[in-house]
Parts: C-alpha cells; sequence; structure tokens
C-alpha cells in the first residue's frame, strides 16, 4: 500500500500526530507538506518528505501555496502509484485541486477546533470551519474525528454520517512516563508549574503567568517554567520580565521535554480551544495532575479523578487549584496515577495505527 500523508511540518498535533502514527504503519508512506519555504524531497529519520512552498501564512494556520502547486503533487502521487491520500489539514490551497477532482481516495482527520472561547473573531472563526467542513465533507471518502463529540456536530451540519469515524489521538507512553530527572536536580527543593505547547493567542498562556503572582503568595520556592515557541513568545517574555521565578525557554528538543516533565509538579494549560490536546495526554502519561480548560475533549479524558478542569476561567482560580495540589502531595500522586493508566488502556498508538490502516484497507 502506497500512502500520501498531508500535513504541517514540524508544526501543531497535525505533524507530531502524523510522526507517531507512520512509524506503526505497512505500505511506502511520502509525507507532504506545505507551510514552509522548504521545496522538493528530503528524507528525515527514515521518513520521505516532499514539501511544497509556501508563499503566504495567514494566521499561522492557512497556507497560500504558489499556483501549480497541485498539479505538481498530482504529478507526483501518480508517478509513485499512491493508493491513498490522507491529510491532517484542510488549510493548504493546493489541497483543493484534490477535494476537486478526486484522482485519490481521499481522507481527512479533523485535528483542526470547532469552537474558540474568545469573543470578536469567534464568530466568523465558527462560520468558517462549518463551511470548509461541508465542503471537505462532499469531497473526502471518510472523515476520522480525533474528538468523538464532534461526529454529532457534522452529522448536524448535513455530513453524511457512514464518512465519519472517531479514531482518537495517540500517546507514546513509553516516552513520555515518569522517571528521574536531570533537571529536578537544578532545581532541588522547588516545586515546578509547568506549561509547554504554541505560544500562541488560542493557548492563553498570559492568564497563567498572571495568575502566578497569586501562587507565590502562598507556595514558597516555587517556578513557573513556560516551554515553546510562537507568535506570542515576545509578548509573554515582556510579561514577565520581571519575575525571576519564570522561565522561558523557548524550544528544547523532547528529551529535553520529558526531562523537565519528569521534574514538574503540575501542569496547566488554559487554552482558549482544543479538539484533542496531544500536550494533555502527554503530560498524563508523565504521571502530571494536569489542570486545563474545559475544551475540546478536556472533559472526557481527564473526568474520574484524571485531572482538573477550570470552570472560571480567572487568575484566582488557577492560583487555587495549584496552591491546592502543590500542599497535597499525595492528591496530586492520585492524580497522576489515575492519568497514566487512562492513556495506557486507551490511546496506545499500536491500537491507533492499526484502526487507520484498517480503514486505509477498506476504502482502496
Amino acid at each position: 500500500m502506497n500512502i500520501a500523508e498531508i500535513t504541517t511540518y514540524k508544526e501543531g498535533g497535525a505533524y507530531t500526530h502524523v510522526v507517531e502514527l507512520i512509524k506503526k504503519l505497512n505500505g511506502e508512506i511520502l509525507i507532504l507538506t506545505g507551510n514552509t519555504k522548504k521545496s522538493g524531497f528530503h528524507e528525515e529519520d527514515g521518513e520521505l518528505y516532499y514539501h511544497l512552498p509556501r508563499v503566504k501564512s495567514l494566521w499561522e494556520v492557512f497556507f497560500v501555496n504558489p499556483p501549480g502547486a497541485y498539479k505538481e503533487a498530482e504529478e507526483l502521487l501518480i508517478k509513485r502509484n499512491i493508493d491513498i491520500v490522507h491529510f491532517h489539514s484542510p488549510l493548504f490551497t493546493f489541497l483543493h485541486g484534490f477535494l476537486k477532482k478526486k484522482k485519490f481516495p481521499i481522507i481527512m482527520t479533523c485535528h483542526y477546533l470547532l469552537d474558540i472561547k474568545s469573543s470578536g473573531a469567534a464568530a466568523f472563526y465558527r462560520w468558517f470551519i462549518k463551511k470548509l467542513t461541508i465542503y471537505v465533507g462532499k469531497n473526502v471518502d471518510k472523515i476520522i474525528c480525533v474528538n468523538e463529540d464532534y461526529i454529532p456536530v457534522f452529522k448536524e451540519w448535513g455530513i453524511d454520517s457512514n464518512k465519519l469515524v472517531y479514531i482518537p489521538n495517540g500517546v507514546d507512553t513509553k516516552k513520555f512516563s515518569p522517571g528521574v530527572s536531570k533537571i529536578k536536580a537544578q532545581y532541588k527543593g522547588q516545586k515546578i508549574v509547568l506549561y509547554f505547547g504554541r505560544l500562541h493567542y488560542q493557548k492563553n498562556v498570559d492568564l497563567l503567568i498572571r495568575s502566578f503572582k497569586y501562587v507565590k503568595e502562598k507556595i514558597d520556592n516555587v517556578k513557573l517554567v513556560i516551554i515553546g515557541t510562537g507568535n506570542q513568545y515576545e509578548k509573554l517574555q515582556k510579561l514577565s520580565a520581571n519575575d525571576r521565578d519564570i522561565i522561558m525557554t523557548g524550544f528544547v528538543s523532547d528529551e529535553d521535554l520529558v526531562d523537565y516533565m519528569r521534574a514538574s509538579d503540575i501542569v496547566v494549560f488554559p487554552s482558549r480551544g482544543e479538539n484533542a490536546s496531544f500536550t494533555i495526554m502527554e503530560a498524563m502519561a508523565c504521571e502530571l495532575p494536569v489542570v486545563s480548560s474545559d475544551v475540546g475533549n478536556a472533559k472526557k479524558i481527564l473526568g474520574d479523578g484524571r485531572g482538573i478542569l477550570l470552570e472560571n476561567y480567572t487568575e484566582n482560580e488557577i492560583a487555587d487549584i495549584c496552591i491546592d495540589v502543590l500542599s497535597n502531595e499525595k492528591k496530586a500522586e492520585k492524580i497522576g496515577k489515575n492519568a497514566r493508566k487512562y492513556v495506557e488502556e486507551h490511546h496506545s498508538w499500536e491500537k491507533i495505527s492499526k484502526k487507520t490502516e484498517e480503514l486505509y484497507q477498506q476504502i482502496i
């Protein structure tokens, strides 16, 4: 089976999903991207990539590709005898050709948000996503939803229910696991509140930074560590500049990320919107107590004592939860162990890749 996976390159949950998914798939795989200035073939970690260059990026999620990009992709896929096309973001302009011409069996995995907790552009965003999903739904063979709650919404929008399949995101529970941390030794005697992920408006990290001053009023020797990059990095750096207990690392390797997670006492994700968050599940796999906004599938995976959901989205609420967990080691340990057990049972990549491969074979 020859498979083309279309995704962003080194950006967002869709890329993480593809990188992990293909490790367990049987077949010849080509990864096609369209969000960078790169062009043509390159090999990385034993996988083959083909980059269609980006002309312009809008809001870091929509990518304008050069005229003729679809024709280039089509010729490439025909030459490589591709049996099925699986795309993980509908926001490349060259994808319109795939949807319009329908020369290949096509699947989309829906990683994008249906809603966002925000005023202003939120109404336009919801309208745009609805129109986009309806258009895609008419022109693909299947839509994989990583969040089960999306299925009834898509049905309500008129998408054929026979096209909708639930296959969740996965976690590498061997890589993301509790263990010894070199970084913990550097912060001996310190408590660590952690955030990791993109630094973008959607992620709402400024709320966490503002809440941290209240945490410090009740907890001695505590640090806030923020890991990641994004278009709000400089803004957040300025916001935290006067507090030596806030550490912004920028980009770190996967190895260092896991080391930071193992050193941390609690992780907070105050996001304005998610679909099926990888970061939540990765933190759960490391036995960290997770505090999250009630967005995407957070309520499902953090229910039954596996984490804590925000209700009011205020600085004081985040601080009160952090203070409570940091002051109660037994509570933190119980939440963490419940969390890891859940992801081990429900979100292994072996199971998810097998389900996806079975779907490919069914469509072909």
